[in-house]
């Protein structure tokens, strides 16, 4: 017991440090590893991003509330000393602390609609702060509580930059927004305001700075695509960005790194110029407080104390010198530079980015990961175990096989374990794109694919089930093909490359019905279509039925092309909530499909809607009904009365969104006047 008493008075003397200390640790792993699961499907990873952020803002408010009771706690403990404490200098701290990191503002889109809750969160946070200041005024020197005063500031501008960048990532905002946080770049809308040496490199140089630069072009259509603006929309894509196929991806890639920097991190804030000042006066207060700390005469007060303060002092001088390297990283930062014809600056910049030490320049281009789940591998029992969770998973099945359990009851465990994940290459997204591009420009042909196969897909009753049902076609026919064709796939490479292509497509389709059955659009339950499957006889009955839906001499590249267009029609059902959540979870092959689409004009959200087949009438047998009838034209044909009535319509919807998009900020909710038909300009 003596022992005992010893570790709760060690304890009590040391608990508000030590809470302040890993309230600092915190803040640097989120700093650090915050932004790594933009490209990252670790669970570990993710989990103790989460934790850290969840535990970083309970760490800092319960500490805040110790401090403000230090010294009754200590006269309830009989804590006692000779010298006096620090403990109110830290108070301005936890309110820096609880202002986040640049690198991560929110875990989840679900966070940034809470930014009223944090609003209110930082109103008592720095009531209780002010309040601790006003209980030390008069027992400590005035440089110590100038210096205090100064950090308070800091604090207040970190908590009210993260509470702005909660705000506009929100998705009410993003929807509400009119995209001019990019037209306003003059990057964007002053091109040729670019000296011509610059605009010249900028054009005809094929390399990574130019890929970025098409990216930052695109991001006023992108914003109108995430945001569901785009049928009113003027902006479109460079004309230079889809005449590639291999160019495009990496203007993707960049483009939903762009994205996720705006919607989960500070970039987006930062990069304004109300944003840089308060930085700039943050930065300069955080160098007065630290001048006047060391300038104070301190003999009076505990070394422990002295020396975790100047620790926080340190750390908050790393922590934004961290951040001006972020700022000037950002490829927002370059063109910035570059505009105003700052080239040192600029090429700093660029030098910065493109060789980020964490995410290299072939990273920063890279696509993610894509999950592969084999339905038939746990229907059958076969396929090899290759991953340590796999090997894991086997050996539960034998003790379910062996205690005669049901195995539907340890799906949830195979979908968790059994699923691994495989890179993207370079030659799956190329067979998507030239699928995209055909779709789009109408020269899609279905005369490889066999009349039973068509009337499957036309008439299956679910999506779900026509993933099942061509993710086991696909798995027989692929082992009758590669026992068919062993001599010529030994000479042809190309065959090889297109069986590793369509398996994994198969095995992601499959993926995505499994594990994220929310992104397909899907109209049974997929946990109902997956279980009535689950036993040997009944899935190899259903497979029976559909004998001769591939045909034995149907080549590997049409059956690619096959679920290339099956993903194609559930990224062009899926909506764009969907895909700004998958941003911060390492990202979806699907979302860069969807966006792919949506720059070809592609999807649900777009002018040009995409059916699973030409017989496909599910949508045609709902009863509609109209608030406002329009009366047929009967005295002009269609194609008529597109032009003269459709087509006016639209540009004078356009007409208007032009002019909003040119207001100044002041009067950009301001409604314009409507007199008859004609909008007053």
């Amino acid at each position: 017991m003596p022992a005992m008493e010893g570790l709760l008075k060690l304890f009590d003397m040391w608990e508000i440090q030590v809470l302040v200390l890993l309230s600092f640790a915190l803040q640097v792993f989120l700093f650090f590893t915050g932004s790594r699961r933009q490209h990252s499907t670790s669970m570990v990873l993710r989990l103790s991003i989460w934790a850290a952020y969840l535990g970083a803002d309970f760490v800092a408010v319960y500490t805040l509330g110790l401090v403000s009771r230090h010294e009754e706690i200590s006269a309830e403990r009989h804590v006692t000393g000779v010298t006096q404490s620090l403990v109110f200098f830290w108070a301005p701290f936890l309110l820096i602390h609880l202002g986040g990191q640049d690198t991560i503002t929110a875990f989840s889109m679900e966070d940034n609609s809470l930014w009223l809750r944090h609003l209110l969160n930082l109103v008592v946070q720095v009531v209780l702060a002010i309040y601790v200041f006003w209980k030390s005024i008069g027992r400590h020197s005035l440089e110590l509580l100038l210096s205090c005063v100064f950090l308070f500031v800091v604090g207040i501008i970190k908590y009210g930059e993260r509470i702005w960048s909660l705000h506009c990532g929100s998705f009410t905002s993003l929807e509400n927004s009119s995209g001019r946080r990019y037209k306003g770049l003059p990057t964007l809308d002053e091109k040729e305001d670019m000296d011509e040496e610059s605009n010249s490199q900028v054009s005809t140089s094929g390399g990574y700075d130019s890929t970025v630069y098409i990216a930052m072009c695109s991001m006023p259509h992108v914003h109108d695509i995430f945001s569901g603006h785009n049928f009113i929309s003027e902006s479109a894509p460079p004309d230079r960005m889809l005449d590639d196929s291999t160019n495009v991806i990496k203007t993707v890639s960049i483009i939903l790194s762009l994205m996720y920097a705006d919607l989960y991190t500070k970039a987006l804030v930062v990069r304004t110029r109300s944003g840089i000042i308060f930085r700039c006066i943050s930065q300069m207060s955080a160098v007065v407080a630290f001048a006047l700390f060391h300038a104070n005469d301190k003999q009076r007060y505990s070394k422990k104390d002295i020396a975790i303060t100047y620790s926080l002092l340190v750390g908050v001088f790393f922590l934004e010198l961290c951040a001006m390297f972020i700022s000037m990283k950002s490829p927002w930062t370059w063109a910035w530079l570059k505009v105003r014809k700052w080239d040192k600056l600029a090429m700093l910049s660029w030098l910065l980015f493109s060789s980020d030490i964490r995410r290299p320049k072939a990273k920063q281009c890279s696509l993610p990961s894509m999950g592969q789940y084999n339905f038939l591998s746990w229907v059958t029992g076969s396929g090899h175990a290759r991953t340590f969770k796999q090997r894991v998973m086997t050996m539960c099945k034998w003790l379910v096989n062996l205690v005669c359990l049901e195995r539907k009851k340890i799906f949830w465990m195979s979908k968790l374990l059994d699923t691994e994940y495989v890179n993207v290459d370079e030659v799956l997204m190329e067979c998507v794109a030239k699928e995209i591009s055909h779709l789009s420009e109408d020269e899609g042909s279905n005369k490889s694919i066999s009349k039973k196969l068509l009337d499957f897909l036309a008439y299956s009753p679910d999506f779900g089930a026509t993933i099942l049902m061509m993710h086991g076609l696909t798995d027989e026919h692929l082992r009758k093909y590669a026992t068919s064709g062993a001599a010529d796939m030994e000479a042809n490479t190309e065959i090889v490359d297109m069986i590793a292509v369509c398996r994994k497509l198969s095995n992601y389709m499959m993926y995505l019905l499994a594990t994220h059955p929310s992104i397909l659009p899907l109209s049974l339950s997929a946990k109902s279509i997956l279980d009535c499957l689950q036993d040997p006889k009944d899935f190899n009955f259903e497979l029976n039925t559909l004998d001769g839906a591939l045909e034995p001499t149907m080549e590997v590249v049409e059956l690619v092309s096959v679920w290339a267009r099956l993903l194609i029609y559930a990224a062009g059902k899926s909506r764009q909530e969907m895909h700004t959540a998958q941003l911060s979870r390492g990202g979806e092959l699907i979302t860069y499909v969807w966006l792919l689409m949506a720059l070809h004009g592609l999807g649900d959200s777009q002018t040009r809607r995409i059916r699973l087949t030409n017989g496909d009438t599910s949508e045609g047998k709902v009863e509609e009904t109209y608030a406002f009838p329009v009366p047929t034209a009967t005295s002009i044909g269609p194609e008529e009365a597109s032009s003269s009535i459709t087509a006016g319509v639209i540009n004078r919807w356009q007409h208007l969104a032009r002019r909003l998009r040119s207001m100044p900020p002041g009067r950009a909710d301001s409604s314009p006047r409507v007199v008859g038909d004609q909008i007053n300009d």
